[in-house]
């Protein structure tokens, strides 16, 4: 998610509300937790992708039971 969050940036999430296009999101994949901005959001789905240009192309579809929560801080 650069240049908006760098390695080692910390994040506080929360888990209610309405995730909605544009909102950050953390979330599971297998193993890691990933930081990404929502594209779209459909059903149980939502696509979310990089502000990183070098990785913009790349989408990710996420179920929301791995939706962590949206960020609401940056420290």
């Amino acid at each position: 998610m650069e240049p908006m969050f760098v390695e080692f940036d910390r994040v506080l999430t929360i888990n209610y509300g309405t995730i909605q296009k544009g909102s950050i999101i953390v979330f599971r994949q297998g193993a890691n937790y990933l930081i990404k901005r929502v594209k779209d959001v459909g059903g149980d789905n939502i696509i979310a992708v990089s502000d990183n240009k070098i990785l913009a192309t790349k989408q990710y579809t996420v179920k929301r039971v791995d939706v962590i929560g949206r960020v609401f801080l940056k420290y």
